[in-house]
């Protein structure tokens, strides 16, 4: 494992993405709270430009180290990505289990997206209902609130769909990878 800054003028190729090799990965901190940058014991750099990042030879140390640490401090989460930097998705984001929630594709949240969505459905189906069933009488309000609860389904169902897309393939972005690390 080694630290470096993120952005070192001294250094040449100044930039990080420089720096690494293809088969190495980077770790980067971040508060789970604030989202902003600190280093792997959860302090917040002074400056942007005191910024650093991990760099680790092989996924498992890079996940195994990323995994004491965020033990250790809860409130730090670290993103690893392979040499191709922030160009996709982090291949795993490592937070300690009792703050696991608050990652945005966790299996929960999506659950609970999912069944918020049918929650909105069933109630825009029961809101059309109640407007026909009004003999003659036209309530219009019920229905504009159904459409409305439609399209938030339609939304949340829309995100769950792309979150779970996301996740399969991080999955199999982090498969390929240690299945070539396995190989000679």
């Amino acid at each position: 494992m080694e630290t470096i800054r993120v952005h070192d003028p001294e250094r040449q190729p100044h930039n990080w993405t420089g720096v690494i090799r293809p088969g190495q990965f980077v770790a980067f901190a971040k508060l789970l709270d604030s989202g902003g940058s600190c280093d792997a014991d959860g302090r917040p750099f002074a400056a942007p430009s005191d910024a650093t990042c991990l760099l680790f030879d092989t996924i498992d140390e890079a996940a195994s180290f990323c995994t004491a640490h965020a033990t250790q401090h809860p409130d730090v989460s670290f993103e690893i990505f392979d040499a191709a930097g922030r160009v996709n998705p982090p291949l795993l984001v490592v937070v300690d289990p009792s703050r696991a929630s608050r990652v945005d594709n966790n299996p929960r949240s999506i659950r609970l997206r999912q069944y918020a969505a049918i929650a909105l459905i069933l109630g825009a189906l029961a809101l059309f209902w109640v407007d026909y069933a009004q003999e003659g009488d036209l309530l219009i309000l019920p229905t504009i609130v159904g459409v409305n609860m439609l399209l938030a389904a339609g939304r949340l169902l829309q995100m769950t769909t792309s979150m779970r897309a996301a996740e399969r393939e991080r999955q199999e972005r982090l498969q390929r990878v240690r299945h070539s690390s396995r190989q000679p």
